[in-house]
């Protein structure tokens, strides 16, 4: 199987979405809200492909997993006592593998390209949030030496979003 990780197009979009709608469903039957119709929408990630910040993993032709990389954090993010104030800082949005592929390595993969991507574009850390109900995401998360460094709420969600931070070797 051949994969490569690359900015996505806009005629993937189709392919973009479908994937989004998958994990949606899986998300949804394991008791999570993190995600819904209503987020990640197609605006959203029209947005981010427009943008260029959305990178897809590929195999054999196949969109197989997304992540967005930009500087827009949440305004949340302002209350969180972050370990690397100097910046500039990566944020990591909307990590999706395709359920049919989850467990294989593919989110290891992706979030190796977003540190190796902001090593190499001088960023000081990459930071994050997940949900409280993603059990998974969050072992992952530690799992890879990412430092939790406090919650935030959004609007109309029923649980917390842990926020993580990276201080990359180059920063330290």
């Amino acid at each position: 199987m051949t994969s490569v990780i690359r900015a996505g197009r806009q005629d993937e979009i189709g392919q973009i979405m479908e994937l989004i709608a998958r994990c949606v469903k899986v998300m949804q039957d394991s008791g999570s809200d993190q995600w819904d119709e209503s987020y990640p929408n197609r605006e959203v990630i029209a947005q981010d492909l427009e943008r260029g910040t959305l990178y897809v993993c590929e195999e054999d032709g196949a969109v197989t997993g997304i992540i967005v990389l930009d500087e827009n954090q949440a305004e949340e993010y302002g209350t969180i006592h972050w370990k690397q104030n100097k910046g500039p800082n990566l944020i990591m949005h909307r990590l999706a593998v395709h359920p049919e592929v989850q467990g294989k390595g593919l989110a290891r993969r992706l979030i190796a390209f977003a540190e190796e991507y902001a090593a190499h574009s001088g960023y000081a850390s990459i930071r994050l949030d997940s949900y409280t109900k993603n059990a998974s995401a969050l072992r992952l998360y530690n799992s890879l030496g990412y430092d939790r460094r406090g919650e935030v709420n959004f609007p109309g969600k029923t649980a917390s979003f842990p926020v993580f931070e990276k201080v990359l070797a180059a920063a330290e």
